[in-house]
């Protein structure tokens, strides 16, 4: 199935050629979910994320369907 990834913030490290604001497309068997998509695109396991599924925040075990768009980023503080 095809999911489309934006990478927003500093996660664009891991994909310097995606223009700002830009999606990849992956073919994902189904079951994949969000962490493993943000592992197929190289972001390490270690790194925190914050992870929306169609502009809803999910976890990152949520299981992604057909068509669905991915935004990772990393979770901001302030103060």
């Amino acid at each position: 199935m095809d999911v489309h990834v934006k990478l927003l913030a500093g996660l664009r490290q891991y994909r310097p050629e995606l223009s700002p604001g830009m999606a990849m497309t992956l073919q994902v068997p189904e079951g994949t979910t969000a962490r493993q998509v943000a592992a197929r695109v190289g972001i390490p396991e270690s790194v925190p994320l914050v992870v929306m599924v169609n502009a809803g925040v999910c976890r990152p075990d949520h299981v992604l369907a057909e068509g669905d768009t991915v935004s990772l980023f990393q979770p901001v503080a302030g103060g």
